[in-house]
């Protein structure tokens, strides 16, 4: 059954999934889905494997979606890979780290809790919430303070 309907099930899945490799992926997980167990009764209709590729189809995309959606702005220069070509820019780059450092030794103590346990340790709000037994609107008070005092200070070259 698989080999009779494949070809069609993944024209079907291309428009849907946007690539014909995405489609043939999901062609074969609909596949693994619609063979029903041993002690399972008949298999069910043609339309139904359509609608496991539909549905499998939208899921992936719907997924994609919300990996791009990630905001790749949100992440500061400070916090990004630096790449250093000449020992005047690792200079600079490495006057800026120091200052950065600075700043953040300059925080209050929670702000600098909050924001190195987001940044660095990677918990969400919520987890940094429920560590510190504080609210989530109030951690993202204080990081939102401190990324405000860093961008300020390195805007003044301070």
């Amino acid at each position: 059954m698989y080999m009779e309907h494949r070809k069609a099930l993944v024209d079907y899945a291309v428009p849907l999934a946007g690539s014909r490799d995405e489609a043939e992926d999901i062609v074969q997980e609909a596949f693994l889905r619609f063979v029903p167990d041993q002690d399972e009764e008949p298999t069910p209709p043609k339309t139904y494997l359509y609608r496991i590729v539909r549905n499998l189809s939208f899921n992936a995309r719907s997924r994609k979606k919300r990996e791009r959606a990630v905001d790749p702005g949100d992440i500061p220069w400070w916090a990004l890979p630096q790449f250093v070509d000449t020992p005047e820019n690792d200079l600079l780059f490495c006057e800026q780290v120091k200052r950065v450092a600075s700043v953040i030794e300059s925080l209050p103590d929670r702000e600098r809790t909050v924001l190195q346990m987001y940044r660095h340790e990677g918990l969400t709000m919520s987890e940094i919430a429920d560590r510190l037994k504080i609210s989530a609107p109030t951690v993202y008070r204080l990081l939102k303070n401190a990324m405000e005092e860093i961008r300020q200070h390195m805007a003044l070259g301070q």
